[in-house]
């Protein structure tokens, strides 16, 4: 008997990661809006503004489409931010009217901006092969679909769970509730969480009754490792 009925992943860091990484097209807009940020310094406001928007105080707040767009409004104008007198800092309609903002939410909609992970298919097809039930478990929007769809490894999922359908994002627990409830599952003990995140992938799915396991890609068959024994 399997230790667990479902296996679910985390995506981005996970299975899969933008490539190149998503900077470089965050500095490309910024450039082309005539920003002066070196590519470093956009790199940096990215992570601080995703560490913000992600984990700060919308953590406690419901997610939908419409919010998880917002969420992304957000994150591009703090990175982009020595914007024309035209587009100021925060003025969300500005930089999304600019087209700035739909470009990069479309260029991630993509499956060209992605690439899995050497170890990701083969770990998801021993899993299979073994009996597990497999779900990915990301903090995402719709466009997860497409990407996985465009990567054609769909059918490798017997659930996609994404935050803007379950109505709420990790680290918040009810990400799992929602999770566990569209999966059909009782026994949370049987569940398998696998993520790179400690507090959202981690710390909150043991916090919701589930199992985790955290990933750290330091070498290339990391995720393989961490599940032989599966």
């Amino acid at each position: 008997m399997n230790a667990y009925d479902w296996i679910l992943f985390d995506s981005t860091g996970t299975l899969l990661t933008p490539d190149p990484e998503p900077a470089r097209a965050y500095h490309a807009a910024a450039v082309a809006l005539g920003s002066e940020h070196s590519f470093e310094e956009v790199r940096q406001n990215l992570i601080a503004a995703m560490k913000r928007h992600f984990f700060g105080d919308t953590v406690d707040q419901p997610t939908d489409e419409e919010a998880e767009r917002r969420r992304w409004q957000r994150i591009v104008a703090d990175t982009i931010r020595d914007l024309p007198p035209d587009l100021p800092p925060g003025d969300l309609d500005g930089f999304a009217g600019d087209d700035v903002f739909g470009s990069l939410w479309n260029h991630f909609a993509s499956a060209d901006a992605w690439r899995l992970y050497e170890d990701a298919l083969p770990a998801l097809e021993r899993l299979k092969s073994k009996g597990y039930a497999i779900a990915v478990a990301s903090n995402f929007d719709l466009r997860l679909r497409t990407v996985l769809e465009g990567m054609g490894i769909t059918h490798h999922f017997d659930a996609v769970l994404i935050s803007s359908e379950l109505g709420w994002s990790k680290p918040n627990t009810r990400f799992y509730d929602a999770a566990v409830t569209r999966i059909g599952i009782t026994d949370r003990s049987r569940l398998l969480m696998i993520g790179d995140t400690k507090r959202g992938d981690v710390d909150a799915a043991r916090q919701a009754g589930l199992d985790a396991r955290l990933l750290v890609r330091d070498r290339p068959d990391a995720l393989l490792r961490l599940t032989n024994d599966l």
